[in-house]
Parts: C-alpha cells; structure tokens; sequence
C-alpha cells in the first residue's frame, strides 16, 4: 500500500512491505516502531516533490484544508502513481482530499483511522529522513508557514463586510440593556432627593443629562433656569422643574452620595452618545451591502435578520416561509411539539408595514413581505453591482397591497 504524506517541504509518497492494521494494535509494535531503523523496515519513501518557493507552500496548504487536490499534486500524483502503480490502493490523511483525488485521477484511494495512524508513525520520523534533501529547520518553517497560514485566513474574514455588521447589531442590543439596567438605577437613587423629576422627563439620555446639569436641587438657581430653558427648548418644563424643586418631598443628600451618582448619569450618556455613533455607522454599513433589503425594511430590521442567520449569504439561501418566521423559533418548536398552530410571524412583525395593516390582513401582509425581502437578499448578494432600485420598486408594491385592503 502507498501512502500519501504532505508537509512543509513537499510531498511524499512511502509505500508500506506489510497490513500493519493487527501489529499497530500491539503495544510492543508501537514501542518499536520509535526506533529509526525498525520504522525504515516497514516503510520505504519511494517519491518526493518539493515545493519551489513560499507561495506555493501557502496556496498547497490552503487546497489541503479545503479538502482540493491543487494542480501541483495532481501533476505529481499522475506522474508517479497513475502510470507506474495503477492498481496500487493509495492512503490519504484527509478523508475530503481523499474523495476529490479519486474523483480526478480515477485513483482508488483510502482514509481511515489506520491511514491516520501510519501518518503519525511517518511524520515522527520524516524530520530525520529529509535531512538529506531540507536543510533547513524544520520546526521554523512549519511556524512561519502557520503564522502566515492564519494571516490569510483572518484576510478572508476581513473580506465578509457583513461580520461587522452582525458585531454591530449584537454590541447595539448589549448597549441597550446596559443603558436601560443604569438609567433606572440612577432614576430610581437621585429619585430620594428629587422625586417630582422622574415625573416631569421621561427620556433616560435626558434625565442623566439633568442630574449632571441640577446636582443637588437646592443648588438650583435663577441663573441656571435660562440654561434649563435652552436645554429643553420649552419654557414650560423648565420653570415646572425649577417650581418643583422648590417645594420638592426629597431627602437631603451628602456630597459623596452626589458624585456616585453623576459618575453613574455619566456612564448612561457616554453609552448612549456611543450607540448613536454606531447606529450611524451601521446604517452606512447594511447600505453598502444589502442596499434592496434596506429599501423594504429598513436598516434596522436588515441587521436583525443578518445576525440571526449568521450572514448575508445564508439569508440569501433561505426561502421567504423561513423569512416570515425568523426569531419566533421558540413558539415554532413548542408549536410542533404540543402540535398547534404554527407562528407566523418573527423579526418582520416589528416593520412598520405589518403595523399598519389590521390585525386580520396581518398575515397575508407579512408573507407578501418576507417574498419580497427574499427577493431582495438574492439581488443584493448575486448582483455585480450596488443599487437599491429594485428595493424601491418592492416597497411600492408592498404599499400598493396595504391600499387594496382599505
């Protein structure tokens, strides 16, 4: 049997005197086999090929590890054992590489546990054995090979512009529990000292920036009640937030107790400046890669369902029934478990489209919808070129169906 054995160097190709399936299984037989000279009586290196520079290495490598036979090794292979050993059966580490070898040379090829162990006995001793034709360290090769390995995968990962997104939408949604978790801590601490302002602003961004601004109420002055007008653009609110402070119903607070809590209002508005930052820039992000899906849905909803299947690629692949139900695979299961109905809508429920329409026409709007995001997905990753025509031309249509059920 002939076995095929790739390294740094090149490839090789050992043929094997004897069925070593029943002496492997034997301790004695694996102490043995350490020693050199016991290992050169069962295997005999019959061919190499080394690699000529680098690039080579690299581009061989990559074809191993994608289970490819590249053109190199087919060369190599035809020439030594498609014409000298057609009937010898040949071992491959790589059940894949296995396949496509047999499937271009038409060569009867094996990959097993016992090739695999064959392989690890070879490569204990081919450091020894290619001193006569590598005189160089093979140990430093194999780390520069593998440093420059994993540099041109991450190059790969770099190129999948919609990675950047899915970290986008997941750091967005973070951000907001975060925000939503420390603004109602600070709400609920400064509301001892000044409860009637939870009542007068809502909006947690704003109430931070308030804290920050107030401090303690009964520093609260005239002069700062012009700076309160500017800062909410109404006269209104800010002459009921200088009232209420007046007469507020809060506890006196100590100066450390002030300055945790505007360290902590500070915390709230540094998170949500950032998550205004990144919301741009994902915006221009899902633009550039699925113009069509941003047209229908918009940006927000497209980044949803991106980060849900993992990329654009397999959203494109999906069918538009799998489209309508994404992000509901919870009821989805309990639904086929307890055997109910099936949910029918998912992510696509939150579109502005599906709120419109009444809750009876819902349905039918939505898988109208998700047969258009489909649509949209294929021409956003097939096309050659970036436009959001078509995304336009669905979203007329879309409003078009909304009218009819009027």
């Amino acid at each position: 049997m002939l076995l095929l054995f790739e390294s740094i160097t090149g490839y090789a190709i050992f043929s094997s005197k004897e069925d070593l399936s029943f002496d492997i299984k034997s301790p004695n037989f694996q102490d043995k086999i350490l020693n050199l000279y016991y290992f050169l009586k069962f295997f005999k290196l019959k061919y190499f090929a080394p690699f000529r520079s680098l690039t080579q290495v690299l581009n061989d490598t990559l074809c191993i590890s994608n289970g490819i036979c590249s053109t190199f090794l087919l060369h190599f292979l035809s020439n030594t054992i498609k014409y000298k050993h057609k009937n010898q059966i040949i071992g491959v580490c790589e059940s894949k590489l296995a396949a496509n070898i047999n499937e271009n040379l038409m060569i009867e090829t094996i990959s097993n546990e016992l090739i695999q162990e064959l392989m690890r006995i070879i490569r204990n001793h081919f450091e020894k054995i290619s001193k006569d034709f590598f005189y160089r360290n093979i140990n430093k090769a194999q780390s520069s090979l593998s440093h420059l390995f994993s540099q041109n995968k991450m190059k790969f990962n770099f190129e999948r512009v919609d990675n950047m997104i899915i970290q986008s939408n997941f750091l967005i949604e973070q951000l907001d529990k975060n925000i939503n978790f420390l603004s109602m801590n600070c709400k609920e601490w400064y509301s001892w000292h000044f409860p009637e302002l939870n009542k007068v602003v809502k909006d947690s961004y704003l109430y931070c920036l308030l804290i920050k601004f107030i401090g303690n109420k009964n520093k609260l002055t005239i002069k700062k009640l012009s700076e309160l007008k500017i800062l909410f653009l109404n006269e209104k609110i800010g002459k009921k937030i200088f009232d209420n402070s007046k007469s507020s119903a809060g506890s006196n607070i100590e100066k450390i107790d002030m300055v945790i809590i505007e360290n902590l209002s500070t915390c709230v508005v540094l998170l949500a400046e950032f998550k205004l930052q990144l919301n741009r820039y994902l915006k221009k992000k899902i633009n550039k890669i699925a113009p069509n899906l941003c047209s229908v849905i918009g940006e927000c909803l497209s980044a949803k369902l991106i980060s849900k299947v993992g990329s654009l690629k397999n959203l494109s692949k999906y069918p538009s029934s799998t489209i309508q139900i994404l992000g509901s695979e919870k009821a989805l299961f309990r639904s086929l478990k307890k055997k109910t109905k099936t949910p029918k809508f998912g992510i696509l429920f939150n579109s502005s489209f599906v709120r419109k329409t009444k809750i009876k026409n819902k349905a039918k709007i939505i898988r109208f919808l998700s047969n258009k995001c489909s649509l949209a997905c294929k021409i956003d990753f097939f096309s050659s070129f970036n436009t959001n025509l078509f995304g336009k031309k669905f979203k007329k249509q879309i409003k078009r169906r909304i009218r009819s059920f009027f």
